[in-house]
């Protein structure tokens, strides 16, 4: 049938090394091409569609939580947090890898990106810990376990996009990713509780008020970001757009003229940089809306649900084949193009058995952060490449143990969804 040409040629692309914005365009025209002759693809309607999938203002919270992230690890407030986390929790047995998991939820109130919380977290964590005696493999794989609570606890980019194409609230998704967060980063550290008495790592220095106070004033002001801004949303002041503009506004002031650690050149250097990484975002958004909106004339959504309804109305059953099919997909893409990509298809059929959309947002990031950790597009496992010197076969293997945590989150989502749903529908309704 001519609408299989949309997924094969896709699937080609992609497999060919071609970048997935320009494979998500190019498969489009090729099926234009097929079906209204070359001569008569409708170059206008398709600029209209990128336009119009830009065409959000909940969209301007990506660039400024980007640019949140950028600032947060250029600025040193990575190692303010460390430091803070460490006074907190360092005394433990295995204490700095508690520590790096502290790090890690503090920093996932700031990025909403898991590249952003491994690159700055790994360059203080993993010599921290390898100066301490600890394996330094290990390091790595819990910097890079634990970098994926980046875009679950909010602010998270792949919420917004999710939010956006499924048509639920921006507010109620971010703040549904809260408590699975939080019960990410508990998963982490029982993990490192146990490794830590099995292996005898060390223990830190004894905690004392003045350690703790030391720690706290050194990292205020960073601490204050998350509070604004996840505050801001659970109080009602903010929308989610709002919210990050605050914080953006927030932490350049605290970089600028507070510790003056980020000058006018390296401010505006970060604002380049988040504005490429922002226009490659847009970028595949846009795109990826004419590819929708094919799926949507070729009625692909009601074709898959038909057929999976042929086979079975159960929602457990369904909702794992579409958790199959997020693990496989996430092996190839990233998980901002597999949301592009799967949304407006797996979405309705998810509504049709009986889910809730705003559950399924975060169940859908929590199965795709695998993908940031699987080879070989993992883009966690090439930012720790590039912090620790390691190959990527020997981060990989370092990652590997760190998929429990993560499994046993999602199992406990999927067999209890209030754990997501309860907090959004006890605030936002």
């Amino acid at each position: 049938m001519l609408y299989a040409v949309l997924g094969i040629s896709l699937v080609v692309l992609l497999l060919g090394g071609l970048p997935a914005a320009f494979a998500l365009g190019f498969s489009s025209e090729i099926y234009l091409a097929m079906q209204r002759g070359v001569h008569a693809i409708p170059w206008a309607i398709l600029a209209q569609r990128t336009v119009y999938g830009l065409n959000n203002f909940s969209l301007l919270a990506i660039p400024l939580f980007l640019l949140v992230g950028h600032i947060m690890n250029e600025s040193g407030m990575t190692n303010r947090l460390f430091g803070f986390a460490r006074a907190l929790v360092g005394p433990m047995r295995g204490g700095l890898g508690q520590v790096t998991v502290v790090s890690g939820i503090i920093m996932a109130g700031m990025s909403g990106s898991a590249v952003a919380d491994a690159a700055g977290l790994g360059s203080v964590a993993i010599d921290a810990m390898a100066e301490q005696g600890y394996d330094k493999d290990f390091a790595t794989g819990l910097v890079a376990g634990v970098s994926l609570m980046g875009p679950i606890i909010p602010p998270s980019v792949p919420a917004v996009l999710y939010a956006i194409l499924a048509g639920v609230s921006v507010n109620g998704l971010l703040i549904a990713g809260i408590i699975p967060g939080l019960l990410m980063g508990l998963a982490f550290m029982v993990y490192v509780a146990v490794v830590a008495h099995r292996r005898n790592f060390p223990i830190g220095a004894h905690l004392t008020w003045q350690t703790v106070w030391q720690g706290l004033r050194q990292g205020f002001l960073p601490l204050m970001t998350p509070v604004l801004l996840i505050g801001g949303m659970l109080k009602g002041i903010f929308t989610a757009t709002e919210a990050a503009a605050v914080a953006a506004l927030w932490a350049v002031l605290v970089a600028t003229l507070v510790y003056r650690s980020l000058s006018l050149a390296k401010l505006w250097a970060i604002f380049k940089k988040t504005a490429i990484d922002s226009a490659v975002v847009m970028f595949i958004l846009g795109v990826s809306n004419i590819y929708t909106w094919l799926l949507t004339s070729a009625r692909i959504p009601q074709l898959l649900s038909t057929q999976i309804f042929a086979w079975t109305h159960n929602y457990a059953l369904v909702l794992l084949l579409i958790t199959l099919l997020l693990l496989l997909l996430g092996c190839f893409v990233s998980s901002t193009v597999s949301i592009n990509l799967l949304t407006p298809i797996v979405v309705p059929l998810i509504v049709a058995v009986g889910g809730d959309p705003l559950f399924f947002g975060v169940f859908m990031i929590l199965v795709l952060m695998i993908g940031e950790l699987t080879p070989p597009f993992g883009m966690v496992l090439f930012a720790l490449m590039r912090v620790t010197g390691f190959s990527l076969n020997r981060v990989v293997k370092a990652s590997l143990p760190f998929y429990i945590p993560v499994i046993v989150v999602i199992v406990l989502c999927a067999i209890f969804p209030a754990i997501v749903t309860w907090l959004p529908h006890l605030l936002v309704n």
